[in-house]
């Protein structure tokens, strides 16, 4: 079987996906009220979320040939796999609508004053029917071409960021309500979850040597950089973290070194951008993979073309606002996000049940 990309672009493609939109507006969203508890929360959170994702590496490791549908199929049957894909469906058109006005608000934030919605979502629907048309190993070669600079350019912020923040506003530790620093976490479930794109990825990866030692370390350093990240944007900004909207570019600007920084900010605002396009192509290419399984479709183009179809549709309702985006996706992507929670756990949960019986099966026969 011809595998899409290498394991040293799956671990790419995860890296990028799983902090691209991070650094936006999120760290203003949850530190406001939520305060330091979140910077705790949020490591707890994410060592979950690194524990399933590894199971989901092993997974793939055990079935190199099978597509996350096959596994699905296979266990419960093709019923129960097309609701699942249109489930995934509903998140990942989601996820992309988040990503899109985001990555659009950012602009006009950062870099334009005035920037035409409709000259702005044309480039990006043509860049998704693009890629995903072509296939995830074109994806997977641009994620590995440019995701040095995008890395590079969130070093270069938080060297030039870390000088000013006072880590003792770090203390104490869950000081206040823990329940409240909870609520304020959950409510902003939309940006979390990209672990679920790695679901696939499966039976598409050309496995390489130490592939789950390196997707271990990797993740588990993105991760870490993400809690850091917030936990700095806080020290930073510890009073007015509810002013400051734009993480990524506005930590930059507490310095006495402006006219320097100021020639910076522009260049990782540029490099930044990489990460949201890569994160938006990922989200759309698992759209198509969920409409093609959902309607038995073999042409790419028209499963590209309902998925595309529908996620227009979607950004002219919230007319590309954030708030009308947060009021309006919130609802659906809380109720989901447990649920595929619980979808992907009953699935590693049904895999391993099985894989040590048959295992204990075939010890049994050996011994005979």
């Amino acid at each position: 079987m011809v595998k899409d990309i290498t394991g040293r672009q799956a671990i790419i493609l995860m890296a990028i996906v799983m902090c691209a939109t991070k650094f936006f507006i999120l760290p203003s969203n949850l530190l406001t009220t939520g305060h330091q508890n979140i910077v705790y929360l949020l490591f707890l959170f994410f060592v979950l979320e690194f524990l399933l994702l590894l199971v989901m590496v092993q997974i793939s490791m055990l079935h190199p040939d099978k597509t996350f549908y096959d596994l699905i199929n296979d266990s419960f049957g093709v019923v129960v796999a097309k609701i699942i894909y249109a489930l995934f469906f509903v998140f990942f058109i989601c996820k992309l609508s988040i990503n899109i006005i985001e990555t659009y608000t950012f602009f006009l934030g950062t870099l334009y004053d005035e920037l035409s919605s409709i000259l702005y979502i044309l480039p990006i629907l043509l860049l998704i029917f693009y890629m995903t048309y072509i296939g995830l190993r074109s994806i997977g070669r641009s994620a590995e071409l440019i995701w040095i600079f995008v890395f590079l350019g969130l070093a270069v912020t938080l060297i030039i960021a870390i000088p000013n923040a006072n880590f003792s506003y770090l203390l104490p530790i869950f000081d206040e309500d823990i329940n409240t620093s909870f609520n304020i976490l959950s409510s902003n479930a939309l940006w979390f979850g990209d672990y679920f794109v790695y679901l696939f990825f499966l039976g598409k990866i050309k496995f390489q040597n130490n592939y789950f030692k390196k997707f271990a370390i990797i993740s588990g350093i993105v991760m870490f950089i993400i809690v850091f990240f917030m936990a700095v944007f806080y020290c930073v900004f510890p009073y007015i973290s509810g002013m400051v909207h734009y993480g990524v570019s506005d930590i930059t600007h507490i310095t006495t070194h402006t006219t320097n920084i100021g020639q910076l900010d522009w260049l990782n605002i540029t490099l930044w951008t990489f990460a949201s396009i890569i994160q938006i192509v990922i989200f759309g290419y698992c759209a198509q993979q969920c409409i093609s399984k959902i309607f038995n479709i073999k042409q790419k183009y028209i499963s590209c073309s309902i998925s595309l179809i529908i996620l227009c549709i979607l950004l002219f309702i919230l007319d590309f606002r954030l708030v009308k985006l947060i009021t309006f996706v919130q609802g659906p992507i809380r109720f989901l996000f447990p649920i595929l929670f619980l979808v992907a756990l009953n699935i590693i949960t049904m895999h391993f049940i099985v894989f040590y019986k048959t295992k204990k099966r075939n010890t049994i026969r050996s011994n005979v």
